[in-house]
This record gives C-alpha cells, sequence and structure tokens, in this order.
C-alpha cells in the first residue's frame, strides 16, 4: 500500500541463521523490479533465497488472477492441502496464454522498466519527496480531505483514488499514485501541478516509507 520495500537481505540472513520457510508476496513488483523483471527478489538478489513468491497477474501483467513459484516439493503441498486452490477452478486458457505473453515481453523489452524509474526520478525531482517506487502513497488524515483532493484530480483529469478504512487505519486516508512506463514527464508535470493545489509538498514527511501531507 505505501510503495515501501521489505528489508529482503535481513530477512535473508535470518532465514539463513534460522532456516525458516521464507515466502513473499510481490504483486507490484513482478515485471517492475530487476533486470529482467524477476521481482523484488531479483531486485536484491536474494531469489534464490526465497521458497515461495506470491503474485498477481492482474497488476504488470495486464491479466487476472496470481500465481505462486516455489520448488516442486512446496507446489505439490499446494496442490493437495491449499484450500483456496483446491476449490477454485482453472485459469482460462486465453488468460494463460496472455500471461505466458506477459512474460515474454518482461523479459526482452527492458525499456519499459526503464521508463518506469525514469517516471519515479521525475517525479521525486518535481515534488521534493523521497519517494522509492512506483507506488506512491500520500498521506492526507481524513476521510473528508482525501475525498476532496480526489475529486480535485479527477476534474483535473486523473484518477487518483482516495484509499480509506478499513483499507487503511482511521485518519491515515491517502491518495495513491501509480506511475507505469506509458505516461510521460509530461504527465508528470500536469499531476503534480494538479497534486499542488491540494497537497502542500514541503509538508509531506516519510517515515518508515509513511508520507503525510497537509491539504
Amino acid at each position: 500500500m505505501d510503495g515501501d520495500f521489505a528489508p529482503m537481505i535481513e530477512l535473508v540472513n535470518l532465514r539463513k541463521r534460522h532456516g525458516f520457510l521464507l515466502v513473499i508476496d510481490d504483486a507490484h513488483g513482478t515485471f517492475v523490479c530487476g533486470k529482467h523483471g524477476g521481482g523484488v527478489a531479483e531486485e536484491f538478489n536474494c531469489d534464490r533465497q526465497v521458497d515461495i513468491c506470491i503474485g498477481t497477474l492482474s497488476k504488470a501483467a495486464g491479466c487476472h488472477g496470481g500465481f505462486i513459484a516455489c520448488s516442486k516439493k512446496w507446489k505439490q503441498l499446494v496442490q493437495s492441502r491449499g484450500r483456496s486452490f483446491i476449490f477454485s477452478t482453472s485459469a482460462p486458457v486465453p488468460i494463460v496464454a496472455a500471461a505466458h505473453a506477459a512474460v515474454i515481453v518482461g523479459k526482452k523489452e527492458g525499456w519499459r522498466r526503464k521508463a518506469i524509474w525514469n517516471r519515479v526520478q521525475e517525479f521525486r525531482a518535481l515534488t521534493g519527496i523521497p519517494i522509492t517506487s512506483p507506488i506512491i502513497s500520500l498521506i492526507v488524515g481524513s476521510e473528508e480531505k482525501a475525498l476532496k483532493a480526489s475529486r480535485h484530480l479527477l476534474k483535473s483529469g486523473f484518477h487518483v483514488t482516495a484509499i480509506r478504512p478499513p483499507t487503511v487505519p482511521p485518519n491515515s486516508c491517502r491518495l495513491r499514485v501509480t506511475l507505469c512506463a506509458t505516461h510521460t514527464t509530461d504527465d508528470l508535470k500536469k499531476l503534480t501541478a494538479a497534486l499542488s493545489c491540494c497537497i502542500n509538498f514541503q509538508d509531506i514527511t516519510l517515515c518508515n516509507s509513511r508520507g503525510t501531507a497537509r491539504l
């Protein structure tokens, strides 16, 4: 939700020390992080130390559904004991084909990842907010403030949803911006101009990757 990263190196070191099962939920990292789009584990060069990676096909892959990447023994356990897996139907063939195509695109067209991270750098430069990923969480406080800001942005041509309880704790409602490869530098300039009408960027601080802002 906040666009932050788990402390992967520290988790891997703890796994080596204590031998626990390391499972990560890499919904937003798949195809976006890592040299080949392998996700957060590849980004931190620790993919071989992750036992199970759970991800979604509804974001960067442009499909729907999800996946579990693991060894054969964990696969057999999930297939035989995973309740939600057992009682769900298989993915439609067109979705599987589309997901396979997305994997090929993710591997071959690295310029898409480069474009996303260029947008991250540009947003940071335009706003002064030290963001670290394409998921940007701007906390504004109350539901009223978040909805007011969201409506203003929609009138300005930007669909930025107000995230409210129970998704987030009370009084931590936020505007959540997601950058992608198709956005342009001009798009970001217009977005930050619209945001500046309802958020003072200088009031935003990041503490444990949580931004706060005043309207």
